[in-house]
């Protein structure tokens, strides 16, 4: 080398020019990781060798890349199509490159080591020859993106190759290995990598010097037929184009096929125009920019921001284990063991054993087990492994028992993967605390079948570490599959996103008399494989029974099960596997079934409907647009990273038209974006009468309300508080625990509340001295008594015994009028900092007041200040006509959230673990204490459905339908905040958690008390200045199904963020700390969602309702969080 240039374009890309001794001048560029050809590089390379091939002392030019990653190059840079013009003059380089430099005098040949894709082989294809090592692979996959090779290669590579050839390989985007390409006269020489640059430059000498031939590619016709052949050899290719094409439905195939053979008819110049013009015209077509999004979002799938440096990085798995080895076990061995990893499959005896290892085989298509598996009856062999995954039938407990099993026979890095479709992964590790605080537990959701399906579904929860997850990424690309990171939840991201089409399908074929096989083929012709009923033939009738179970357990508020499907299992008919479904299949003749109007039209008489009453665009609607809602609070609630996740999942998970570009692309560009969508969703809504699966997401409605685009989720404007602003700075509560049977069972409220003027103060640093009051709001405890306690816990807590106390009672809402009355404290200047909040002992203190007797005046409304709460809420469902299953939906979807908040630990902190102790009888029925620790609320229940609450009995009416399981627990428990005034707060570095906005007390007919948040809202939302449209949270309080579920729905809230995390239904309703604890939660959820306002509101006894507006404002930095 005489000398060398570099010239840099920052982020590891550049050009080096390098002077050879012979003559030849080294081209080589350089722009990690795949060397893509952006502008910026093209012009770079474009400037060295023209100044190459201009100076009189050089011969020719090599073109190389630094390939140290495997590539050549992959091609353009598909970001920056968008610029791309039909006018040359605005890219001079790319116009040198691809048009003037193949005619230059002087040779240019390209040195190919690695990848050379796209762009990069027609860089390739105009260079005077072609020099590659046997590492080298060529394609020209344009067509994967709904466009054609741009740079000239639809004019080049048939003539360089012939017809058939060149057709061949990009109809099918055919990758092509050195040797191909050497036979085919797209490689002109061969060289071991070390001797590429000493090999390419000996041809560019040999050309020089006349000893080889100069071929300007695009005038070379020797390979080229004449029209009548290159018109059979089209005729070859056009079942293939239909094929691909769908039909004609995707344009790509037939424009590339038209266009090479205009070029072979006119020639290349005109070929070459031809071509420029089709490339602009499909890169601005629909399914250019859908297919272009899905590559790009494909990408940037690996994308997780999930740290990845230094203990964080993890590692890829070489030995795994996988448990069960059916269908989708033998199909996730069978990807490892194609990567080179080995694997042992576990089954339960010696016959299913046998039977894995002739699965594998089978997919490997293998007459001999690979050296790469072993399988076994027993755990040898796991204590090595590095990675196990549980493949076993969707069982909960059956799963628990593997997942103990496995912590033991594993080592302690062992990654603990579930192959689950449905299951909550936290209630699956709920039995390996250890390893799953250890963060070693995940979910890997492979699809069937595992070895050809190309998605992978990576599932953290909120303990799995970053190690694991960049361990799980890493064998996802080992195995080539493309992964998803997505949250904790029922069905995770592609599954959940998905329910919602069988149900509306059933829907519309069961209430609006459309024939089911009509929705099969609108969704069909749409370009899915399959519609809904047909789907449901080929999964299992009996399958998607079960997995209706899950969902109605755990999104009861929109799930519904199809009574029709039960019907038809009970016939035996559970769809392919069984010969009869919606369809019928014939046992001898593999096939999609037929359709049987006749057979099924007892229990589908729309079967036999020649015609719908909608149109197929309002069936395609129907059934998608449903999704696309699940899809935007899958977005919201963080279970799925970024639109492009969810596209790339409603693709390679349901199969999705990818030239539709997935199910968020299309609805924003093909069905109108946010806005029309939920136009739509409210249409179908009401025409189905309130179907809740038309009803629009909480996430929907604002982005469409923002005018932003379907999967952003707008953040809303925090502003600067004021410094008079009374503030919360700290907020803490006890779990709230079970009355009469629970850990709190024999604990005052003393030695509830004790600890958490000991957080509250330890946390935020505020002196015991500075406090001015502790207002304790209680309700069953004796006025005396409960002052007295109040006064006892102060001191216990830590307060001096020059700060006093009082206790507040307005029954149901006392822990939000203490804290309200706090704020007024010391907006009236009484005091400046306030411990504030509720406590409530329901174990210790009677609920029922039998010292209570009635006013023989009263009467009516007053009289009705004496009906139980119970009858009061028999009082609202007879007035408002709320039935047993709206009181009973609403308890199933205050369990399924509170479960999955506990599962995952959500509330951990804001919950203070109380040491106490509980008196039990030991077995000779001695009384015993024994010592606790209560550190979670006891009522949650996992797996409460409909089915379950069916069986409840009424309890306070004999034939009404308020029972135990729609009403509040009765608990015991605390929850206290420490308020003090913004500037206060900053003096003191304490970031508030919100601001107290506003207040309000309403009162209602006593006799329907639970009303009372009807009352209570709009006034409190009046003094904030403030609408519904405007309130990020909701937590209303739970005293009954009836009265929530009411209030609910004639306020027009949305279920979507009302009592996220479950209500007192699940959590407990220990009265006098009730506004306190929904204080606390409300703040802690306010800020995990980025929201801005949040709304707390109750009905009160006797015909009242409370409610109270928590703001969070945007703060000036200060030195503590």
């Amino acid at each position: 080398v005489e000398g060398t240039e570099v010239r840099s374009l920052g982020g590891g890309a550049r050009v080096t020019s390098e002077r050879r001794g012979d003559g030849v001048t080294v081209v080589r560029f350089e722009n990690p990781p795949v060397n893509a050809l952006s502008g910026r590089l093209l012009a770079l390379i474009a400037a060295e060798v023209q100044k190459a091939v201009s100076a009189d002392d050089v011969r020719g030019v090599v073109i190389c890349a630094n390939d140290a990653d495997g590539f050549f190059s992959s091609g353009a840079d598909i970001n920056e199509f968008g610029g791309f013009s039909q006018n040359s003059a605005e890219h001079p380089s790319r116009e040198f490159l691809f048009y003037e430099m193949e005619k230059h005098r002087k040779p240019v040949v390209s040195a190919v080591n690695g990848i050379c894709f796209g762009g990069a082989l027609e860089l390739a294809l105009c260079c005077s020859a072609r020099v590659a090592t046997p590492a080298a692979t060529f394609s020209l996959p344009e067509l994967k993106i709904g466009l054609i090779p741009g740079y000239g290669g639809t004019q080049r590579l048939p003539r360089l190759v012939g017809l058939e050839n060149g057709l061949r390989m990009m109809l099918h985007s055919q990758v092509v290995p050195q040797t191909k390409a050497e036979e085919m006269g797209l490689v002109d020489a061969v060289a071991s990598p070390e001797h590429l640059i000493d090999r390419a430059s000996q041809v560019v000498l040999d050309i020089d010097s006349g000893r080889m031939p100069k071929i300007v590619t695009s005038a070379y016709s020797d390979r080229l037929p004449s029209m009548n052949e290159a018109h059979a050899i089209a005729q070859k290719f056009a079942k293939d184009v239909m094929r691909l094409s769908q039909g004609g439905k995707i344009p790509q195939f037939q424009a590339c096929l038209d266009t090479t053979l205009y070029g072979v008819a006119h020639g290349s110049t005109e070929g070459l125009l031809k071509e420029r013009s089709v490339f602009v015209d499909l890169l601005q077509s629909p399914t250019g920019k859908s297919l272009i999004h899905a590559f790009l979002a494909q990408r940037a799938t690996t994308k997780t921001g999930v740290p990845i440096d230094g203990k964080n990085a993890g590692e890829c798995p070489r030995k795994a284990a996988v448990i069960g080895g059916g269908l989708m076990g033998a199909g996730i061995a069978t990807a490892m063991i194609r990567a080179g990893i080995e694997v042992i499959i576990k089954e339960i005896n010696p016959g299913a054993a046998e039977a894995a290892a002739k699965r594998v085989m089978k997919n490997l298509k293998s007459s001999s087990p690979p050296a790469l598996l072993r399988v076994t009856t027993d755990f040898a062999g796991f204590s090595n492994v590095d990675v196990v995954i549980e493949a076993a039938l969707e069982d909960v407990k059956l799963k628990q028992e593997l997942f103990k099993t496995l912590e033991s026979e594993t080592n302690d890095s062992c990654i603990l993967a579930t192959n689950t479709s449905t299951i909550n992964i936290d209630l699956i590790a709920a039995k390996i605390p250890k390893a799953h605080q250890q963060g070693r537990v995940i979910g890997a959701h492979f699809f069937s079948p595992a070895h050809k399906m190309p998605l992978l579904e990576i599932v953290r929860t909120t303990s799995t570490s970053n190690a694991t997850i960049n361990s799980v990424m890493k064998l996802a690309k080992k195995i080539k599959k493309t992964p998803i990171l997505v949250g904790n939840c029922a069905g995770f991201c592609v599954n959940r996103m998905y329910f919602p089409q069988g149900q509306v399908a059933d829907l519309m074929s069961t209430k609006l008399g459309i024939n089911p096989y009509i929705i099969d083929r609108a969704l069909e012709t749409f370009g899915l494989p399959m519609g809904p009923f047909r789907l449901a033939d080929l999964v299992g009738l009996d399958i998607v029974a079960a997995i209706g179970i899950i969902y109605g357990m755990a999104y009861a508020d929109r799930s519904r099960t199809s009574s029709v499907a039960n019907e038809m299992l009970k016939l035996n008919w559970k769809g392919q596997k069984s010969g009869q479904g919606y369809y019928t299949y014939d046992k001898d003749v593999r096939g999609p079934g037929k359709p049987d109007p006749e057979r099924i039209s007892e229990m589908f008489p729309s079967a036999l409907a020649k015609d719908s009453p909608v149109s197929d665009d309002d069936i395609v609607d129907m059934i998608l647009l449903p999704c696309v809602n699940e899809a935007c609070r899958l977005l919201h609630e963080g279970v799925a990273l970024k639109p492009g996740d969810v596209d790339i999942g409603s693709m390679m998970g349901m199969a999705f038209p990818s030239h539709r570009g997935g199910l968020l692309f299309w609805a924003m560009n093909e069905r109108g974006g946010a806005g029309h969508v939920m136009k739509r969703l409210e249409h179908f809504y009401h025409m189905t009468d309130c179907f809740p699966l038309f009803k629009p997401s909480f996430a929907l409605v604002r982005t469409a309300m923002a005018n932003m685009p379907i999967g952003v989720n707008p953040t809303p404007h925090r502003e600067f508080g004021s410094p008079d602003d009374v503030v919360v700075v700290a907020g803490y509560r006890t779990g709230m625990g079970r009355s009469l049977r629970g850990g709190f069972k024999d604990t005052p409220v003393d030695d509830m509340l004790a600890p958490l003027i000991q957080k509250c103060l330890e946390t935020t640093g505020v002196e015991p001295d500075a406090v001015g009051d502790l207002v304790v709001g209680t309700v069953l405890g004796r006025g005396d008594s409960a002052v007295v306690q109040s006064r006892v816990a102060s001191f216990l807590g830590g307060l001096p015994e020059h700060v006093p106390c009082k206790v507040v009672n307005r029954l149901c809402s006392s822990g939000l009028q203490s804290i309200a009355d706090g704020v007024a404290g010391i907006k009236n200047g009484y005091y400046d900092i306030v411990l504030a909040g509720g406590a409530e002992s329901m174990s210790l203190n009677p609920f029922v007041n039998d010292e209570l007797q009635p006013n023989p005046k009263a009467v009516g409304n007053t009289a009705s200040c004496y009906v139980t709460m119970g009858q009061t809420s028999e009082n609202v469902t007879a007035k408002f006509g709320l039935s047993r299953e709206q009181q009973d939906r609403l308890a199933v979807v205050s369990h399924a959230r509170a479960s999955v908040a506990q599962l995952s630990g959500k509330q951990k902190d804001e919950i203070v673990p109380i040491a106490t102790s509980v008196k039990l009888k030991d077995s000779s029925g001695k009384e015993i204490k024994k010592e606790i620790v209560v550190d979670r609320d006891e009522g949650v229940r996992v797996g409460v459905s409909m089915q379950g609450l069916s069986k409840l009995k009424p309890v306070f009416k004999k034939n009404g339908s308020t029972t135990a399981g729609n009403s509040s627990q009765i608990s015991d428990g605390a929850a206290l905040v420490l308020l003090m005034k913004r500037s206060e707060a900053k003096r003191r570095g304490l970031t508030p958690m919100g601001t107290f906005k506003a207040f309000a007390v309403a009162g209602v007919d006593p006799a329907i008390m639970g009303i009372g948040p009807v009352a209570a809202i709009p006034k409190v939302l009046d003094k904030a200045g403030l609408t519904t449209e405007e309130i990020d949270l909701w937590e209303i309080n739970e005293a009954f199904g009836s009265q929530a579920d009411y209030s609910i729905e004639t306020l027009g809230l949305n279920r979507d963020i009302v009592n996220v995390n479950g209500g007192a239904i699940a959590i407990g309703h220990p009265l006098g700390t009730t506004g306190a604890r929904l204080t606390v939660s409300a703040l802690n959820e306010l800020k995990r969602r980025r929201g801005r306002f949040a709304v707390v509101s109750m009905c009160i006894g006797s015909g009242m309702g409370a409610a109270a507006v928590y703001e969070i404002n945007m703060d000036e930095k200060n030195g503590k969080l």
